[in-house]
């Protein structure tokens, strides 16, 4: 099976280390921010040069930014079991200066198995139709639908700031989705 995986905040805990430097740099209280439940497109239309804070914080947050629990044992389990990881990421260079180069790095520093790694994706709904994807594994609701719309099959990996959508698989961690992998598969 060919799984396409997004990044952050899917192998990632990356808005849970953003949002209290944006509290900070912002000099915004942490908890009424978190009790917004901010999404990334919101805070673009809402703080002042968020994309410049965002380039120059996220150069160096993805060099650092946690992995989730349990992600690089299940990982490493689904392509000893013959899958094949592919990785498709919006990370793009209005955020990064090299998004190839930074997310590759980060991968190998944190021994992250994959067979590919694709960047820059701004249609990841005909990116996994040219990658032949199965299974496709994201916490962004519209690449969720929009690939799901192409029949393929979608897991939204649950996030603080989503919205509960009933035609949305959410799962909450990586174990759940080795599970899920293994039914599919039996």
């Amino acid at each position: 099976m060919n799984i396409g995986i997004d990044i952050d905040d899917t192998i990632t805990d990356t808005y849970d280390m953003l949002i209290p430097l944006i509290a900070m740099h912002y000099d915004i209280n942490l908890n009424k921010l978190l009790d917004q439940k901010p999404t990334y497109k919101m805070l673009d239309k809402t703080l002042h040069d968020f994309a410049k804070f965002k380039r120059d914080t996220l150069a160096a947050m993805g060099k650092i930014v946690p992995l989730k629990k349990g992600v690089n044992d299940v990982l490493s389990k689904l392509r000893e079991e013959g899958h094949k990881i592919i990785f498709i990421t919006a990370r793009n260079y209005n955020e990064y200066e090299d998004p190839y180069k930074i997310t590759f790095e980060y991968l190998k520093a944190n021994n992250v198995p994959f067979d590919k790694l694709l960047v820059d994706v701004k249609d990841k709904a005909s990116a996994c139709v040219l990658e032949g994807i199965d299974l496709f594994i994201d916490d962004n609701t519209l690449n969720c639908k929009a690939v799901q719309n192409k029949g393929i099959d979608t897991l939204q990996f649950d996030a603080k700031f989503l919205r509960d959508i009933k035609a949305l698989k959410r799962v909450y961690s990586w174990e759940e989705i080795y599970k899920i992998v293994k039914d599919m598969c039996a």
